[in-house]
Parts: C-alpha cells; sequence; structure tokens
C-alpha cells in the first residue's frame, strides 16, 4: 500500500488487529526488517511499517532528516486515523522515534528503541559523511561487506547465513544517492531533550551489538524518565531479523 505523503509516495504495510504498534526500520533497512516481529505479533496489535522516504520502495524526494522522517511518520498516522500508537524504532529509526515521542507526545502512548542511538561523538558523526562520500562515488558493493560483517552476530553469521544473505541484498539495494542523503542526514541528528519523553519506554538491544551498545542502551535509560533495558542474547545490531520471535516476545510482554 502507498499513501501519498507531502508529494512522496510512501510504502507501508498493514496488518493485525488490535491497539496499533508503527514500527520504524534503520538506515539502509526496508520495512520487511520487521516482517518476523509483525507476524509473531499481529494476533495481537494492529501493525503498520513503512519504508521511510529513500527506502525500500518509497520515494526519496526532497531532503532527508530525522525531523523530516518524524513528520512522515506523524502523517502517515494521521493519514491512517490511527489512536496513540506504540512507536517501535530501530537504529536510526530510534532517534526518528525519540524525536516524535517528544515533539508530538499526543501521537505517541508508548516507546520501544530497538538497538536505539542516544548520541555521537563527532568521530562518529564524520564517519557518516565519509561513507556518503564513499557510496556517492563507488556504490553500495564497496560497504557491503564491512557493513554485514558487523551488522549481526558471530552465532548468526555461523548459523543463519541464508538469512545473512537476504541482508546483504536488502543492503544492496539501496541507492546510492538516497543512502548517502540519509548517512549525512543522520550525521546531523538533532539534539533531543529525552528528559521530555514522558511515555513508558523500553529499550531493547543485543549482547554483540557493535554500533549501539549495552553502555548507549543505558545512557538512553539514565535520561528518559520511565525506562528500562532488556538485553538479547546471541544477537547483534539487526536483531529484528535474527530473533524476531524474541524481540517480539519482550515487546509483547512490555505492553501488557
Amino acid at each position: 500500500m502507498f499513501a501519498d505523503i507531502d508529494g512522496n509516495a510512501l510504502h507501508y504495510v498493514s496488518y493485525g488487529e488490535g491497539p496499533p504498534v508503527v514500527y520504524i526500520h534503520g538506515l539502509g533497512g526496508t520495512n520487511n526488517v520487521w516482517y518476523g516481529v509483525m507476524q509473531a505479533m499481529q494476533q495481537h496489535h494492529h501493525g503498520i511499517a513503512l519504508d521511510l522516504r529513500g527506502h525500500g520502495r518509497s520515494q526519496g524526494r526532497g531532503k532527508f532528516s530525522i525531523e523530516g522522517w518524524s513528520k512522515d511518520v506523524q502523517k502517515l498516522i494521521r493519514h491512517l486515523e490511527l489512536p496513540a500508537v506504540t512507536l517501535v524504532g530501530h537504529s536510526m529509526g530510534s532517534l526518528i522515534a525519540q524525536h516524535l515521542a517528544q515533539t508530538s507526545p499526543d501521537t505517541v502512548d508508548q516507546l520501544v528503541l530497538v538497538g536505539g542511538i542516544s548520541y555521537f561523538q563527532p568521530p562518529t558523526a564524520d564517519a557518516y559523511r565519509e561513507r556518503a562520500d564513499l557510496v556517492e562515488k563507488e556504490g553500495m558493493d564497496v560497504l557491503v561487506d564491512t557493513w554485514l560483517d558487523g551488522a549481526v552476530s558471530p552465532q548468526t553469521h555461523a548459523t543463519q547465513a541464508g538469512g545473512v544473505g537476504l541482508l546483504r541484498e536488502m543492503f544492496l539495494r539501496n541507492d546510492p544517492i538516497s543512502y548517502a542523503k540519509s548517512c549525512r542526514a543522520l550525521s546531523k541528528a538533532p539534539h533531543i531533550r529525552r528528559d521530555e519523553i514522558g511515555q513508558p519506554t523500553l529499550m531493547v538491544t543485543g549482547a554483540h551489538d557493535r554500533s549501539t551498545p549495552l553502555a548507549m542502551a543505558e545512557e538512553l535509560k539514565s535520561s528518559i524518565p520511565v525506562s528500562r533495558v532488556k538485553v538479547l542474547p546471541s544477537v547483534g545490531h539487526w536483531c529484528t531479523v535474527e530473533d524476531p520471535g524474541a524481540v517480539a516476545a519482550t515487546i509483547l510482554e512490555f505492553l501488557t
């Protein structure tokens, strides 16, 4: 399905019954990273997952920013005439979710941050800008093997080669120009007043997550007033693909 949001056709999927849960993927992802989680939760919740502007099957006109993507998500929620939702964001999507929860509290009643981002040190922001320059010049192939090496845990590499291959294909399917714009948007992530996030919040992190490690989840916990952390063993940063059942069970436990 598609929704016209400010002249961009945004692709989304919607199924299941119950209170609404909106899922936001991370940099270079698509709504399909939530497929297993949504399948496991569809008997309990109405799930909606979108392709962010410039990702997946959504169009990528205009500038990209955390604030802009947040507005896209908010407008999709209004387009679908949803009540206040549980907002679930992965990685870059966790920044979008935090921004929307802080700036539009009536839209979000609960928050789940999977591989949540708290802040970027200047060298990390610089690295994303360098990555943008590189893919613009040489395409996605130049990054894929390095990216994939750190995307999932050693156990996932050893036991789920098929799933790892599909993650590789997802990454390579990104349009280099849109991916570069997204990297630069991520490097310019705004300051979020996390002390103003009043919604109950769950941080989920993989024990082998090198991109957003436990220390980052704990930093989020210290700055969001009503929050807690859940660590999933044997998975890395893309835990929604590595062990969707565990992610779904953790979210369901939080919501009940």
